[in-house]
């Protein structure tokens, strides 16, 4: 679930949004972004105006308050990190991939390498797949 995109106005007396007031009784919060590969558990509550890194795992029930880096696994009410699912030097090689731009045809060509957790034979094959398309149009 995400939470509304806007608050209600505390420093006026009603917090009710009369139609004619209606675009003032809000105040804006920004747009929420889940960025690919992102994993949203069951009544999950994303606040207004945040991002959900890539490949980020939201667990079940939890509030989340503030941005959540790629590849984070974060849980509770405000959420908080439990930890990464991979380190930090694989996380920077994974997003460096820019994996989720792939066309269709290369995630077929690649998907038993994205469904392991070998980041050395996943930059290899990427780079032999780029090498031979590069091949057929030159």
């Amino acid at each position: 679930m995400l939470g509304g995109n806007h608050n209600h106005r505390i420093d006026w007396f009603s917090l009710y949004p009369f139609a004619d007031k209606y675009i003032e009784s809000y105040e804006k919060q920004g747009d929420t972004v889940i960025q690919d590969g992102a994993w949203l558990g069951m009544r999950s509550m994303i606040m207004p105006g945040l991002t959900i890194g890539e490949g980020a795992i939201i667990a079940a029930g939890t509030v989340v308050t503030k941005d959540v880096s790629p590849y984070s696994i974060v849980a509770g009410s405000p959420a908080k990190v439990i930890r990464k699912r991979f380190d930090d030097e694989v996380i920077k090689r994974i997003l460096r991939l820019k994996v989720y731009d792939w066309q269709e045809e290369k995630f077929k060509v690649l998907k038993n390498h994205l469904c392991g957790d070998n980041i050395d034979a996943l930059e290899r094959a990427n780079q032999e797949y780029d090498q031979q398309i590069s091949e057929l149009f030159s």
